[in-house]
């Protein structure tokens, strides 16, 4: 499966509100290729929800995960667990597996595999307490570790340098748009 980088409109502008019903009706891929930046659907919307993710406290690397992850849409485009339960059930803006967020964010420690959806949904659909936690899993943990347990799960980190690479083609790509309408794409291989 290739992770498809497709615009959608984005979170409301507003930090009030951070679950949002998106319309579904605004696709687009990029009109050049690979690398080549391009212009979200509304890009004072895309432009909003990255302002709003800073005010909540990310990070370049947390605004290029979240594109690389959902596009211009800066929310969660998935269902929660994305067809994934129990501990490699991924979960909000990030796409976060519910074994690192109940392991290592405040909000989830000692909740159990099975808790993923009536406790993580919270996390799925609230880009705030998405954020914290995202902070808090690179704070405790480091890039590298998170980044193994992030895509290669508990059983399978060997994934994470490569993921890393993509991840840092956004982050670089972010440092100049941290609060504009526009985004990127990569083809980026299911891992």
């Amino acid at each position: 499966m290739l992770f498809r980088l497709n615009c959608l409109a984005a979170v409301a502008a507003s930090l009030a509100l951070s679950v949002v019903a998106m319309p579904t009706n605004l696709t687009t891929t990029s009109t050049g290729g690979e690398g080549e930046p391009f212009k979200c659907p509304d890009p004072s919307v895309t432009a909003a929800a990255k302002r709003a993710l800073i005010d909540f406290g990310a990070k370049p690397v947390d605004i290029a995960i979240a594109m690389l992850e959902n596009g211009c849409a800066f929310h969660a485009k998935f269902t929660a667990g994305n067809n994934k339960q129990d501990d490699s059930a991924e979960l909000g803006v990030y796409r976060n597996n519910w074994h690192m967020i109940r392991e290592y964010c405040d909000d989830f420690k000692g909740a159990e595999p099975s808790e993923w959806l009536s406790r993580g949904k919270e996390l799925h659909d609230d880009v705030g307490i998405a954020t914290r936690c995202q902070r808090q899993l690179f704070s405790v943990l480091g890039a590298t570790k998170f980044f193994g347990l992030q895509r290669g799960g508990v059983g399978n980190q060997g994934a994470g340098p490569e993921y890393r690479q993509y991840v840092s083609q956004y982050e670089d790509f972010c440092q100049s748009h941290m609060t504009d309408g526009m985004a990127i794409y990569w083809n980026v291989p299911s891992m």
